[in-house]
């Protein structure tokens, strides 16, 4: 194959990808929904986590031992189990989501690393969390904004069982379909009662931290 040939291939592959990746986030703009089960791997792939580094997210976030924090929409645990380890044996993890199996993986491997008991797990969706008001130290979403249908209600229970002064982690994949703009989430945090306290950024994601405002 010539050099000609094969950089038109490549050009085509690289439109293909593109023009699918856009059909994608378009699809998930019109009709939010869940990563199904069968992506699930991608949520541990190496490259995946060398990119999000779950400690110094969390360390981004202001995660500290003895805090009660809420991951909304867990998936498979990738933060679940960093969490559980950083709040260490007085802290407490509540882990949030609408699929069974992810749950499910999420328990398996707590039950490896030996957290368990650090970690409650729950079945729910996003705008009827079974927590009390004011009850959360930290609150953090990764890639979960944008699959959510009502990002406003969602936000609003965030914003009710967080205590006064507590942060809201929301980070964000750029190649992720339903990845929410940095200004859109902004946008809908401060509608939501959470005033921005900073903001990190890199070539694959984009960090925000809240602060609960009463």
């Amino acid at each position: 194959m010539s050099t000609s040939a094969l950089a038109n291939l490549l050009y085509t592959a690289a439109g293909a990808l593109a023009g699918f990746h856009l059909a994608q986030r378009a699809l998930q703009n019109l009709h939010p929904a869940p990563l199904p089960p069968l992506f699930a791997r991608w949520l541990e792939h190496p490259w995946r986590l060398a990119s999000l580094d779950p400690v110094a997210t969390l360390d981004l976030y202001g995660l500290s031992a003895q805090m009660v924090v809420l991951e909304l929409g867990c998936g498979t645990g990738v933060f679940t189990r960093t969490a559980a380890q950083m709040v260490g044996p007085t802290g407490h993890v509540h882990a949030v989501d609408l699929q069974a199996p992810l749950l499910q993986q999420t328990r398996q491997a707590l039950a490896a690393a030996g957290l368990s008991e650090r970690v409650q797990l729950h079945h729910q969706g996003a705008s009827s969390l079974p927590l009390a008001d004011g009850s959360i130290d930290l609150a953090i979403m990764v890639s979960t904004l944008g699959e959510i249908p009502d990002k406003v209600a969602a936000l609003g229970e965030l914003h009710r069982v967080l205590a006064p002064g507590a942060r809201l982690g929301i980070t964000e994949e750029w190649l992720n379909p339903a990845c929410v703009l940095p200004a859109t989430v902004r946008q809908l945090a401060g509608e939501s009662g959470f005033q921005l306290l900073h903001s990190h950024h890199t070539a694959l994601t984009h960090h925000q931290i809240f602060i609960h405002t009463a």
